[in-house]
């Protein structure tokens, strides 16, 4: 897995980034680390999943982790998701039709 910072805005409170490759519970920790700043200085967080090869159920359960973390705070998370048909059948084989509708969250709903 690959990740990088696309646009940090201080001011506003907004992160994106841009997250690419296998993301699973093996190589996860290190986006762990970064999102917990992210819980606490962000109150919009984009993540854009683009050329993602594989995802695990722990890695959903992360971001679903994180998801709870932005609608207990009120702010707003919103998942991009540019998935192969081959993981959004992996995603689909445990009953997540979605990624993006099922980790995003929009606090001004």
């Amino acid at each position: 897995m690959e990740w990088k910072l696309k646009t940090d805005d201080v001011k506003k409170h907004y992160r994106e980034y841009d997250i690419s490759g296998d993301i699973s519970v093996q190589n996860i920790e290190v986006l762990v680390d970064e999102m917990k700043t992210c819980i606490t200085d962000c109150d919009h967080l984009v993540l854009n999943f683009r050329g993602i090869t594989g995802f695990d159920t722990a890695a959903f359960q992360f971001f679903y982790s994180l998801k709870n973390s932005f609608v207990r705070d009120k702010k707003k998370l919103v998942a991009n998701c540019n998935l192969s048909a081959e993981v959004k059948q992996l995603l689909k084989n445990v009953g997540i039709e979605d990624l993006a509708q099922a980790i995003s969250f929009d606090s001004e709903k």
